[in-house]
């Protein structure tokens, strides 16, 4: 821990007076990791107006990026207490709660609202516990993602179009054993090397959702994208447990409520959002293919079956109740 880190109380609540005899404002510090055109920090935009407008000034809200730091120091603020709330993608699931993170788990779900329900009912509530346990955060809210999509200099529509290929993908253990197991040569990669690892044939094919795709210029070293929607994500809002407890109930469900109208209206955005991403690939010379999806989760049963069973039981029984 940074030995500069006050206590949680201190640093989640920054308090500041305006004059004297004026009552304190609390300050609430929320980190982003995304750029700020990204979707998440519109959210983000809208989450902090809300609670200012709401709370009639008593809560005010700073937005911090990645002047910061990245997302692990974001989170790891957070659990300390110096953020009251931090964005996640999928590292705070495989770092406080490994055995619910399920949700990412390729060729499983058919939808968003499938995978989904592992945040709810009896699951979401083990899920926040060990979110709780072991990084003192709060899952308070989740924004979907783009699902993920297969891109190629050929068509792929069967798990055979992808045999013996090199493919890249994130360094994610269960995705890396999906993808070998369906056929693929799996080669993780760093992002920032994605385009020229598929410029130099270093690799064949990559996957992410399509705004990815659209943002890293992979049409000009890929010629199709293939909708295989292989992965569907969420991006986590985590927020501190002590500052979740110590707050008044009033501020409480102001922040809760801000939460939950932000990312719903941020659902919306990033649903409106993916039609006009995949139009501006065809624009840019990219072909859509519509896989034999039915064939890939086939392919990848085996792989996933096996994955399952390191899951706690409730959420396993739920991912093989959907590949059966």
């Amino acid at each position: 821990m940074n030995p500069r880190r006050l206590t949680p109380l201190a640093l989640v609540t920054a308090i500041s007076l305006a004059s004297a005899g004026t009552a304190a404002a609390e300050d609430l510090a929320i980190a982003i990791h995304t750029d700020p055109s990204h979707a998440m920090f519109k959210i983000g935009e809208r989450l902090k107006d809300t609670i200012e407008s709401n709370t009639d000034g008593e809560l005010t809200v700073t937005l911090l990026g990645t002047e910061v730091g990245g997302e692990r120091d974001h989170l790891e603020g957070a659990s300390y207490g110096e953020y009251a709330i931090a964005l996640g993608g999928s590292m705070p699931m495989t770092l406080y709660a490994p055995e619910f993170a399920a949700a990412d788990l390729p060729f499983v779900y058919d939808s968003s609202d499938q995978a989904r329900k592992i945040y709810e009912g009896a699951m979401g509530e083990a899920l926040n516990q060990s979110l709780i346990a072991k990084g003192n955060m709060r899952l308070v809210g989740l924004s979907a993602r783009n699902p993920r999509n297969l891109t190629a200099k050929t068509a792929v529509e069967t798990p055979e179009d992808v045999s013996g290929v090199r493919m890249r993908v994130p360094e994610i253990a269960p995705w890396v054993a999906v993808w070998g197991e369906i056929g693929a040569l799996p080669s993780p990669i760093a992002w920032p090397e994605v385009y020229t690892s598929l410029q130099t044939g270093v690799i064949e094919m990559q996957e992410n959702p399509v705004d990815n795709i659209y943002a890293g210029k992979l049409y000009e070293v890929q010629d199709y994208v293939s909708r295989t929607e292989h992965v569907y994500s969420f991006f986590h809002w985590l927020m501190n447990e002590d500052l979740y407890q110590e707050m008044s109930d009033e501020h409480r469900q102001v922040v809760l409520d801000a939460v939950a109208d932000a990312t719903a209206w941020g659902d919306q955005l990033v649903a409106d959002g993916q039609a006009e991403l995949y139009q501006k690939l065809e624009e840019e010379g990219m072909q859509i293919v519509e896989p034999d999806v039915a064939a890939f989760r086939q392919a990848a049963r085996p792989a996933v079956e096996q994955i399952a069973q390191e899951y706690d039981p409730a959420v396993r029984d739920y991912v093989l109740s959907l590949i059966q």
